[in-house]
């Protein structure tokens, strides 16, 4: 068990090396942002809104579930990247229902993989039920993965929305915001009048950039779960051979205990299929 987590890791590693530099610089921008918002909300906004320890109840209040949410936040993010979704190492078998029309022919990996399995062309790799490529986690997000993503995405669409509510009202009550404050966010003038940034300015690009986080991952995570609801990846657009019904397609997402997996990414919950025998599942579902 250990000698394949080891194993997992080295992987893990050497994947992440061939990443492109952009990629790693937005991952670790992502790895460094969070916890940095942590740190000062706990240890400078949330001390000076409520004074220890006679406000050490509300202070509680807030510190746990923000905890619970960088926690979850950055745990499924280090999962989306670690889960391999890709064909190495994996034994495509052909069941009985597995036929020549089943499966396709990358003429890159030279060799058949399964229906819903799409080559890569930055991981370089054919993904297992490939959604689509993350930026940000540097990795695909395919079979394996998925579940981590879309919690990856609940999460920081929750933190960023508490982190507005929360810094807003400490710029409001603390800190004195001028019109020119808001001109550090014109990279161009700021480079003209030169880097003096004020606690106004400090403040005006946190909001900002929660204000970002909000509204890109909210609008990413309405759709990739209107794709999971119909059995759906990003490749594939009207198709119905995949819809098992809601309860069983979040199954295949999620997991068979997939209504307590949003607590931790560490709880395990089996898939019910291999990410292989896709038409075998039809088949099995029709059956049925």
């Amino acid at each position: 068990m250990i000698m394949a987590t080891i194993d997992q890791f080295w992987k893990f590693l050497k994947t992440v090396r061939k990443k492109s530099f952009t990629e790693l610089i937005l991952c670790l921008f992502l790895l460094v942002l969070i916890p940095a918002y942590y740190f000062v909300d706990v240890f400078h906004i949330l001390p000076c809104m409520y004074r220890l320890p006679s406000g050490s109840i509300w202070y509680l209040i807030h510190v746990l579930p923000l905890t619970f949410m960088v926690f979850n936040l950055l745990t499924n993010f280090v999962a989306v990247m670690y889960a391999d979704s890709s064909v190495i190492g994996r034994l495509l078998t052909v069941s009985e229902y597995t036929s020549k029309e089943d499966s396709i022919y990358c003429t890159i990996c030279q060799c058949n993989v399964p229906l819903r399995c799409w080559h890569c062309d930055i991981c370089n790799v054919c993904i297992l039920t490939r959604d689509h490529h993350c930026t940000f986690s540097t990795t695909c997000v395919g079979h394996y993965n998925r579940r981590y993503f879309l919690w990856f995405l609940l999460y920081l669409s929750a933190a960023s929305f508490y982190e507005i509510i929360l810094i807003g009202y400490y710029t409001y009550c603390k800190v004195t915001i001028k019109f020119s404050d808001f001109m550090v966010l014109v990279p161009f003038q700021s480079i003209i009048t030169g880097f003096h940034l004020t606690v106004g300015q400090i403040f005006v690009v946190l909001l900002t950039l929660n204000l970002i986080a909000v509204t890109m991952s909210s609008l990413l995570l309405i759709y990739y779960l209107d794709k999971v609801r119909k059995g759906l990846v990003c490749h594939e657009k009207q198709e119905s051979s995949y819809d098992f019904g809601l309860m069983r397609n979040l199954e295949t997402v999620f997991g068979e205990k997939w209504y307590i997996t949003w607590i931790s990414p560490f709880i395990k919950s089996k898939l019910p299929y291999n990410g292989i025998d896709w038409q075998s599942h039809v088949d099995q579902y029709k059956t049925k």
